[in-house]
């Protein structure tokens, strides 16, 4: 685990956006649109249906923040 550091007020702004069930660290992920792990690394780790799951959950996740972005959008107008 690493620590990063950031500006207060960026800080804020990921509180605000973080959802209940996520770590600040998988805040960070979802909103910036971080790459999946490689598969070759992860191969054998993992069963394929929990690797289903996990696509998709993050196929989800994606949709959902897409559609978080639009509603905000048409809020703000």
């Amino acid at each position: 685990m690493k620590t990063v550091r950031v500006d207060e007020w960026f800080h804020d702004y990921l509180k605000t956006e973080k959802e209940d069930s996520e770590t600040m660290g998988e805040a960070l992920v979802r909103l910036t649109g971080a790459p999946a792990p490689d598969p070759d690394l992860v191969a054998g780790v993992i069963s394929a249906e929990k690797g289903e799951e996990m696509k998709d959950r993050i196929a989800e996740m994606d949709r959902s923040s897409a559609r978080d972005v639009r509603e905000r959008m048409v809020d703000d107008s």
